[in-house]
């Protein structure tokens, strides 16, 4: 199992790419290069919300007891291609997993 990685177009004005690293232990990566972020949530703080321009992706964070969520325009393409991503990573490790008990 290799972490996979996949850069995706931010949608809706901003000219900029967000780098993706989905690693084999299920936790993710996010790079906004242009922004200067880096962001490390587990797979438990993603979600995606239909948006008339596409999908977006909702990162929500928990630091210092305060709740904020970076939130990241896709389109609809590159949404489900993560979310396959993800899946199949997570699928990876549960059979690798169960084939270790």
């Amino acid at each position: 199992m290799l972490a996979r990685e996949k850069s995706y177009a931010v949608q809706k004005g901003a000219d900029f790419n967000v780098n993706v690293r989905v690693h084999p232990c299920c936790t993710i990566e996010i790079e906004i290069p242009e922004q200067g972020q880096h962001l490390s949530p587990s797979l438990e703080q993603l979600h995606f919300k239909l948006h008339n321009q596409g999908m977006m992706l909702v990162v929500d964070q928990n630091e210092a007891g305060t709740e904020q969520c970076q939130e990241l325009l896709l389109s609809r393409e590159d949404a489900m291609e993560l979310c396959r991503m993800i899946n199949e990573v997570v699928e990876e490790h549960e059979d690798l997993m169960s084939a270790l008990c």
